[in-house]
């Protein structure tokens, strides 16, 4: 489950939360490849908003590769796999550190906001480089005791545990190969980082949002959980969706109808941080629980995925990740403040 890849500069946009489906939350990074442990560290790209889902007024996500890049920082990218070796499959997860560079552009806002352009004037030198830390927006939790994870905006969010860490700029995700879909999961959160000895990014579940192109919120929450747990625990694992249920989103004012759905996954192949195809490894996930809610429009929907195991000692219950599924919502503007982080 160690993080591989190398260094290198790209010409590339700072991270914009394009923020699900016109009307509501979630989106992919356009940058990445369609979504756990093992995996790379980049830079995300500026997305442009999809049209042609009727949600009210959320820009969805784009496709990975089909945004406009500017200037970014460094990052860390997948090397292409060396002639005559195999690339391991699906379950190699990658990570997407959002790191915002000079002149990037603003966020892209959710539920009801837009696009904000700063003015721009002519300039003979290149202005000074700040080091100060870059303001946040915070928002508030809903589930007393938890954490929230909002977006770069603060538009939308959803709550976690205390012993949850929020890394609302972090995308992750699991490749897209011959037997596995592939999901990005994006506004994330990682709970148990490091638990198994000698991998420091290994983690015992997590959460992020994605959308899916159908305007039906069953089929898309199906579809999400299902290539979460091939596309991480193998297509062999043996996965039991449950009934579902319906519930609603908060959406300002608005309760929208959506969809919950549990799956339990029993990995009987090489999970991500193991290489035993007898699943005996002691780090390899004997027992995940995969979990999404979602609500659509015309053409697509939004989804929050969450996920983890079970057989560990203070493992996510069921009840954690309902919890943190129903916790999905959109913010407020007035429920929205903006902190500047101590710089150390």
């Amino acid at each position: 489950m160690a993080l591989f890849g190398r260094n290198r500069k790209r010409r590339d946009g700072g991270y914009q939360d394009n923020a699900a489906l016109t009307g509501f939350g979630g989106y992919e990074p356009s940058d990445a490849p369609a979504t756990g442990y093992t995996g790379i560290t980049r830079e995300s790209s500026v997305a442009e908003p999809v049209s042609g889902a009727d949600f009210g007024s959320v820009p969805p996500p784009v496709s990975p590769g089909t945004e406009p890049v500017t200037k970014a920082g460094p990052q860390r990218i997948r090397p292409p796999a060396k002639p005559g070796r195999k690339r391991r499959g699906s379950r190699v997860v990658w990570a997407v550190i959002v790191v915002l560079g000079m002149g990037a552009a603003g966020g892209l806002n959710v539920f009801g906001t837009g696009r904000h352009h700063s003015p721009t004037t002519p300039s003979t030198s290149r202005p000074p480089v700040s080091s100060a830390p870059e303001p946040r927006v915070v928002v508030p939790a809903v589930v007393p005791g938890w954490q929230s994870v909002a977006s770069r905006d603060g538009s939308y969010a959803y709550d976690v545990p205390p012993s949850w860490t929020p890394e609302p700029g972090t995308v992750h995700g699991w490749d897209k190969t011959a037997t596995a879909p592939g999901i990005t999961l994006s506004t994330s959160a990682f709970v148990g980082e490091g638990f198994c000895p000698g991998a420091s990014d290994s983690r015992r579940g997590g959460a992020g949002v994605t959308t899916e192109p159908t305007g039906d919120a069953d089929q898309a929450v199906r579809k999400a959980v299902d290539d979460l747990a091939v596309s991480a625990y193998g297509p062999g694992s043996g996965r039991t969706p449950g009934p579902g249920e319906d519930t609603t989103v908060q959406l300002g004012k608005v309760q929208r109808p959506a969809r919950l759905v549990f799956a339990d996954v029993v990995p009987n192949d090489a999970a991500p941080n193991n290489t035993d195809p007898n699943n005996t490894a002691p780090c390899a996930s004997k027992h995940v629980l995969v979990g999404a809610i979602a609500f659509s429009g015309q053409t697509a929907s939004a989804v929050l995925v969450a996920y983890a195991d079970q057989d560990a000692p203070g493992a996510a219950s069921r009840d954690d990740l309902t919890r943190l599924l129903r916790s999905y919502r959109g913010v407020p503007a007035s429920d929205r403040s903006t902190s500047t982080p101590a710089t150390r």
